[in-house]
């Protein structure tokens, strides 16, 4: 009398099979789909962050570039002029300080001047051979650099090959690493570990993961790789924030020394008059004509600081010196009593 029960516990047993099948599937289901969706909305996210930071990149490697060119025509141009004209000029002497900080004695003056017109040579041979042979970031490390950092690495006559050397490539590695990061502080050596972030978003291989084996454990993938890559994105945000202010400062520093450029090309053009009209002799000129003399040296000087300051320093860094130049450099251009 039992055995006719035995089909209906198979009938139950195989129900309960399939219910737990049933489920399971849909587990599974639901475990690729929440895994997908995780999956693309990281994608996107990093896609979107990285974008942000391509953009701030290339934007502040224009900004370089476009400083770096307005140096070498400052230096071609007013700089190489004002060399030319003051080394007419004998019997300099100035007897009060007339520059930032100031360099006032006639042997500060002839160091200074040479080195200005050291400045203009290197200048002249790049400007002769083409600024479009600055081949490998060189333009980019004249804006970024100091120009005597930069003129430092170049050997006479062989300053454009130079340029595209070690200085160029520390200012392409640092902003690229975004400087100083507020989330770590990467600098140079940053450079290529936020570059390494890149490979994180192939790294999500959305099909491998869907298609795996245990759903379940899978899943626990995803959701593992998706706070790897939020770090990721949270780097590249903060090198986008100082990339933005390292723009911000070299289109600044541009402006400063457009101003600065104007202002002295007039002084220069006075000077040039005063020696047409009244000779060489320093200390033969009237009060008026030596306080020409005087404030076209402190635009050299004023002008010189500008180009020499970096906006960034070996380590990536905003260059401490920068926001003192900059403050410094508006106080003497305000002065009501340039002429």
């Amino acid at each position: 009398m039992v055995l006719p029960l035995i089909p209906l516990i198979v009938a139950a047993a195989t129900a309960a099979s399939a219910t737990v099948a049933a489920k399971k599937g849909y587990d599974s289901y639901q475990n690729v789909k929440e895994a997908k969706e995780i999956a693309e909305a990281t994608e996107r996210k990093y896609k979107r962050s990285f974008h942000k930071f391509e953009q701030a990149r290339q934007q502040t490697n224009a900004a370089f570039e476009s400083y770096g060119e307005t140096k070498l025509m400052i230096l071609n141009g007013t700089m190489k002029s004002f060399v030319k004209n003051f080394r007419k000029l004998k019997n300099v002497h100035f007897s009060n300080k007339t520059v930032i900080d100031s360099i006032d004695s006639v042997s500060n003056v002839d160091h200074f001047m040479r080195e200005v017109e050291k400045q203009t040579i290197h200048a002249s041979q790049i400007v002769v051979s083409g600024i479009s042979a600055l081949a490998g970031g060189g333009l980019a490390a004249m804006g970024a650099l100091g120009a005597t950092t930069t003129f430092a690495a170049a050997s006479t006559g062989t300053a454009i090959a130079s340029l595209s050397g070690a200085a160029a490539t520390n200012a392409t590695l640092a902003f690229l690493g975004g400087g100083s990061l507020a989330a770590g502080g990467l600098g140079i050596a940053g450079g290529m570990a936020v570059l390494g972030g890149i490979a994180l978003a192939p790294a999500l291989a959305i099909g491998s993961l869907i298609f795996a084996s245990s759903t379940e454990k899978k899943l626990e993938e995803i959701k593992k790789q998706r706070s790897e890559i939020e770090v990721e994105i949270k780097k590249l945000d903060a090198a986008r924030n100082v990339l933005d202010e390292i723009q911000g400062y070299t289109l600044k520093m541009k402006q400063l020394a457009q101003c600065c450029d104007q202002l002295f090309a007039k002084y220069i053009d006075k000077m040039k008059k005063i020696i047409s009209s009244s000779g060489s002799d320093y200390m033969k000129f009237r009060y008026e004509e030596q306080q020409v003399i005087q404030r076209a040296y402190q635009l050299a000087v004023i002008m010189k600081h500008l180009l020499d300051t970096p906006i960034i320093n070996e380590d990536g860094a905003v260059s401490p010196l920068l926001k003192e130049v900059m403050a410094k450099t508006e106080k003497h251009l305000s002065q009501s009593d340039w002429e």
